[in-house]
């Protein structure tokens, strides 16, 4: 996949990774993107996303206040 990905003109690339990136980027509200670079060359973008557990109403609960 190298072959392809460098005979791409370089702004055209740039373009590309940009948008990569904006879409790994939206609607992340806890985690980290990570930017892959071979050669000088962005070659993969992995997103990991947490989700955030809230047991804050479960704590009253349990303590006798209901929720």
């Amino acid at each position: 996949m190298a072959g392809p990905i460098k005979h791409t003109l370089p702004h055209r690339r740039e373009e590309i990774v940009l948008e990569e990136v904006r879409e790994a980027l939206k609607g992340l509200l806890y985690g980290s993107v990570t930017i892959v670079v071979q050669d000088g060359i962005v070659v993969q973008i992995d997103r990991t996303s947490k989700h955030r557990l809230d047991y804050s109403e479960l704590d009253k609960v349990s303590q006798g206040e209901g929720i």
